[in-house]
């Protein structure tokens, strides 16, 4: 007789497990231009379409290693975020310390690449193991289908609307 799939433990391998999530998008735009969005560390709500706001938190009001912000999602949850690594002009890496959301420990590094011409690539890459192992597929499915490319996509309409803002003034 075949043990039912939903037996005790029939999730077992994933214990620790930590998904890898990795998302790229092409934009025309300057990547000093995307950059300067990226770095100003404290208002990631200004094309985080997911959230309601964001401020720093805990310490001095920089955007450099160690600054840390709170974000709050429009669904009521919330992410505390610490720079544990910053590469002026290329990327900035957090590390989530404290969350309503069903997330263990999770890192988000989000950064540009010039590609030439006016174009960057920007990305977004995340590792995550979630509080609840039975959470990982749902998880996996948001950041890498919602929440990533909604990150990204914002970067791109916020320089489409100040750059036609600028073009008509």
């Amino acid at each position: 007789m075949k043990t039912p799939a939903f037996r005790v433990g029939a999730f077992s391998h994933l214990k620790n497990y930590v998904m890898k999530v990795n998302i790229k998008k092409t934009i025309n735009a300057p990547s000093d231009i995307l950059w300067s969005y990226l770095a100003d560390y404290s208002n990631i709500h200004r094309y985080h379409p997911l959230l309601k706001g964001s401020h720093f938190i805990e310490g001095a009001e920089t955007c450099e290693l160690g600054s840390t912000r709170q974000c709050n999602m429009k669904d009521g949850n919330y992410i505390k975020e610490r720079v544990s690594d910053w590469k002026e002009g290329s990327h900035y890496t957090v590390d989530i310390y404290e969350t309503s959301m069903p997330i263990k420990n999770a890192t988000a590094t989000l950064g540009v690449t010039p590609l030439g011409n006016g174009t960057t690539e920007a990305y977004m890459q995340l590792d995550l193991e979630p509080k609840y192992k039975i959470m990982q597929p749902i998880l996996y499915l948001m950041f890498r289908y919602v929440a990533g490319p909604s990150i990204l996509n914002g970067l791109s309409k916020l320089y489409k609307k100040e750059h036609l803002v600028k073009a008509f003034n």
